[in-house]
């Protein structure tokens, strides 16, 4: 049980902080294509500004999300052969795309605005990718990687 508890910590964890970093860059990317320059340090301090500010919106969201995509995804492998981390790699992709297609559904606006671009949002769905990996990686043991 503490496995699978880090597992999704980690997973959640490691989601939040590459799609808030590509989030803070896809951003501050707009802002340079205006002719504004951007140095390193600004997007550096922008990101060590973001990491913790966007944590209570975003890191909920990215668990809610987890938490009905990961468990889903064992459901599905029970019956699908496969290598069980590509399935959870894919569970996180698709949460983190539910996520980003959902919210301007239900808000009438992105939350992000990084993800009003398909760039931003394919981003966004890499995070996710991550942190299924991530999970993929604490939860399946080395047998069962591949069956």
């Amino acid at each position: 049980m503490i496995r699978r508890i880090a597992a999704f910590v980690a997973a959640v964890l490691s989601a939040y902080v590459l799609g808030a970093f590509a989030s803070t860059q896809m951003v501050l990317n707009a802002v340079a294509a205006l002719g504004v320059p951007v140095s390193v340090a600004t997007r550096a301090s922008a990101v060590l500004h973001d990491l913790p500010g966007m944590a209570p919106v975003y890191g909920p969201l990215i668990a809610i999300a987890f938490l009905i995509a990961i468990p889903f995804a064992a459901l599905v492998m029970r019956f699908v052969p496969g290598p069980r981390t590509l399935g959870y790699v894919l569970a996180g992709a698709v949460a983190l795309l539910a996520v980003h297609l959902l919210m301007p559904a239900l808000l009438g606006m992105h939350m992000f605005p990084a993800t009003r671009s398909v760039a931003g949002v394919a981003w966004q769905v890499a995070a996710g990718a991550v942190g299924g990996y991530v999970f993929g990686r604490f939860r399946v043991r080395r047998s069962e990687a591949v069956t």
